[in-house]
């Protein structure tokens, strides 16, 4: 997606959001399904999972004459915010290159899009809570005096901090706990009402306006639930900026600093300890960020860590999760450090991490070393064998360790027609298959200028089915047959992972294909020859070039040539193929035709994987 996309696509969306009812007679546009099928499919996915397509209900408060300036003025902000979200969501999905190819430690914290523009006041707070104006009390009180039976009101907490007991009178609980609270309403009432007992239960927690400044991405005054603590509110202004710190956030309250955080100690040992709860006027301003460090290599979190003045390259290893188990072997860790006139690499003893202070522009390089996750080689041993299926094979396990291991064969095994199929060697086939018909076409086309030549219909549609025919199939012509391969254990072949293997049954059957005159399978006899065959088979066409391709069941091929018999003893088997290709020289309209016809007889010779046991 380009810059003007970045920029129209956020501006659409508040578009769409926002057009004032009284333009079109209507209530404002909801984030429709048409403006999300625009959005990648992880965004709009997010979006849809967190509600965000109904939202229109609150954003109508917007255009209500009775709401309060300081409302709608929130509402927008958190407009804001979900729009900058989205943005950042966006480039996620584009892949926009981090620095070093490092992501900086802490920003996926707050890179979620966020479920509701209302603040959370869901009244979930621990009895340590600290009670304020506009909280919302459930009272029930039961007991003899004053109150004839159970009674139960809901009391806010007025601007004098008090809530009305019926009846009874008023209490100040504004700036107690809630635990505190509840003592105090039960210590007045024993003082004033004897007998009477209280149940005091938080319904719904007030509203706090907080300010954030400095380094987080949308700074400005937010509205948030009372029970909201310093992560709720980085996360409400779209987190830490890009030169914001984690390590140094201020808590300040009435122009006094209530404390320092360190995100750091929250998001890498989990120990989530805030002094102090916010409240209405309370500022958070996040300082410029301190030193970057990136720390890569053998520990269990590599990304751009921020290192406080002080601290040292034992610090930096325990942000990153301390060392992973590829480091183990090695006693040092090299740290690259860039001054403005010079690099060096310094190899630091692991006793010395605790006392090297880190400097700017430094990194921390961690050796590492992984073994290759290689899998279990997985063979596939099929047909006659007693125990066929898949298996698990060692590094040096062979053919016929897999066969005697599956019990060997059965009874009607044809270990002559075995064959293995191996992927390697099916990547090999299809590769030379290309590089053959490119050959073909380039040599075809270097003899189209030369005179005499007349290339015809008939001779593209020959070409198209010779090259269709190439059937790559991956096999390796092997031996299977055992008492050969205990003799001379270098035809054995060690066997690879996803092989696969195919011993068929024993069928008498002799298979003919090509230019005969009637293409068929015949019954084998061993007294048969080849001529037989072909006389069988009707004999040739004229177009039949004069070399005939014998396959045998193992997958080797020879040649006949016709006019030589005599002297020719190739041997038929079972499962054997006789392949006559048409000789293209005979083809009406083309001449020249011993230029181009070796080349395409070439393409025959693909064949030699095609036999009986093919599947």
């Amino acid at each position: 997606m380009n810059n003007m996309n970045k920029f129209f696509l956020p501006s659409v969306f508040l578009f769409c959001l926002f057009i004032p009812s009284k333009l079109f007679g209507q209530a404002a546009m909801p984030l429709t399904e048409e403006f999300l099928a625009g959005l990648p499919p992880s965004v709009a996915d997010e979006l849809r999972l967190n509600n965000a397509v109904q939202k229109e209900e609150e954003l109508e408060k917007l255009f209500r004459a009775d709401i309060r300036f300081t409302k709608s003025k929130d509402i927008l902000e958190k407009v804001r915010y979900e729009l900058k979200a989205i943005e950042k969501r966006l480039d996620e999905v584009e892949g926009a290159p981090k620095k070093g190819g490092l992501e900086r430690f802490g920003d996926s914290f707050f890179s979620t899009i966020q479920a509701s523009f209302m603040p959370v006041n869901v009244p979930s707070a621990s009895g340590k809570y600290v009670v304020g104006v506009g909280d919302k009390f459930q009272l029930m009180l039961t007991g003899t005096t004053k109150v004839s039976s159970a009674s139960s009101e809901e009391q806010m907490v007025q601007r004098d901090g008090t809530i009305t007991i019926p009846n009874i009178g008023k209490l100040r609980i504004a700036g107690l706990t809630l635990d505190e609270a509840e003592e105090a309403v039960a210590q007045y009432l024993e003082k004033t009402s004897p007998g009477v007992l209280s149940f005091l239960s938080l319904t719904k927690i007030r509203d706090i306006d907080v300010i954030l400044l400095g380094g987080v991405v949308s700074p400005g005054i937010f509205t948030l639930g009372g029970g909201s603590n310093i992560l709720t509110a980085l996360n409400v202004a779209g987190g830490i900026s890009e030169n914001g710190s984690y390590r140094k956030i201020e808590h300040k309250r009435n122009g006094e600093t209530l404390q320092l955080i360190d995100l750091y100690k929250i998001f890498i040992f989990g120990d989530i300890n805030f002094d102090q709860d916010m409240q209405s006027g309370d500022v958070l301003f996040v300082h410029p960020i301190q030193n970057s460090v990136p720390v890569s290599g053998g520990v269990n979190t590599q990304a751009i860590f921020e290192a406080l003045p002080g601290e040292t390259a034992e610090d930096l290893v325990k942000y990153a999760g301390n060392f992973s188990a590829s480091f183990n072997g090695y006693d040092s860790v090299y740290i690259k450090r860039n001054d403005l006139s010079s690099q060096q690499i310094i190899d630091l003893p692991l006793k010395d991490l605790k006392s090297f202070v880190l400097k700017p522009r430094d990194i921390v390089l961690v050796p590492s070393y992984k073994n290759s996750l290689e899998p279990a080689k997985e063979v596939v041993l099929e047909g006659m064998v007693e125990r066929p299926g898949t298996y698990y094979v060692g590094e040096t396990e062979t053919l016929g360790d897999l066969i005697q291991r599956a019990g060997g064969y059965k009874e009607n095994a044809y270990e002559f027609g075995g064959a293995l199929f191996r992927e390697t060697a099916l990547d090999t086939e299809q590769h030379f298959s290309k590089l053959t018909y490119s050959d073909t076409i380039n040599f075809i086309i270097a003899r189209l200028s030369q005179p005499g030549i007349n290339i015809t219909a008939d001779f593209g549609k020959l070409l198209a089915e010779e090259l269709r025919s190439r059937i790559s199939t991956g096999r390796v012509v092997a031996e299977f047959n055992i008492s050969k391969l205990k003799k001379d254990p270098s035809k054995d072949i060690i066997l690879k992972h996803k092989d696969r293997i195919v011993i068929p049954p024993l069928e008498k059957v002799v298979y003919l294909f090509g230019d005969f005159k009637k293409p068929t399978n015949l019954s084998y006899n061993p007294n048969s020859n080849i001529q037989d065959y072909i006389s069988m088979a009707g004999g040739l066409n004229d177009s039949a070039q004069k070399d005939i391709i014998i396959i045998d069941p193992s997958g080797v091929s020879n040649v006949y040539k016709k006019g030589l018999f005599a002297s020719q003893k190739i041997e038929l088997y079972p499962g054997s193929v006789i392949y006559a290709p048409r000789d293209i020289g005979k083809i009406e309209g083309i001449r020249y035709a011993a230029t181009i016809s070796p080349i395409l007889s070439s393409l025959a010779i693909s064949l030699a994987s095609l036999n009986s046991i093919s599947d």
